[in-house]
């Protein structure tokens, strides 16, 4: 792989590993705000109906608690190829791709 190759996939890896981390941040903040609103749903249901949306809002959060799970995996596999990637590439010390990409897997550490 050429040294051109190499940085546009350094380039790309770190691109992913970045928008992993917002998407992972994400759906934890939407966790939140979801089991917030079932929380309400349940403790305000007074009929059938909205004692069905306020189930319907606790299958939401299970789902999303599903997606962050998801997103860490496929955060954690992005991660890895960064470093694979890093360890094999033939990079200076002074590239900025190469600085941007080790402070997206800090941030990844710092996420996790």
């Amino acid at each position: 792989m050429s040294d051109a190759d190499q940085l546009k996939q350094l380039k790309i890896k770190t691109g992913v590993v970045k928008r992993l981390i917002k998407e992972h941040a994400s759906y934890q903040k939407q966790v939140v705000k979801d089991e917030e609103k079932a929380e309400k749903l349940a403790a305000d249901a007074t009929n059938e109906d909205e004692e069905y949306v306020a189930k319907k809002a606790k299958e939401v959060v299970k789902e999303t608690v599903t997606m962050v799970r998801d997103a860490h995996g496929r955060l954690q596999k992005a991660v890895v190829d960064l470093q694979t990637l890093i360890s094999s590439g033939s990079f200076s010390d002074e590239c900025a791709e190469l600085s941007e990409a080790k402070t997206q897997l800090e941030a990844a550490a710092a996420s996790a």
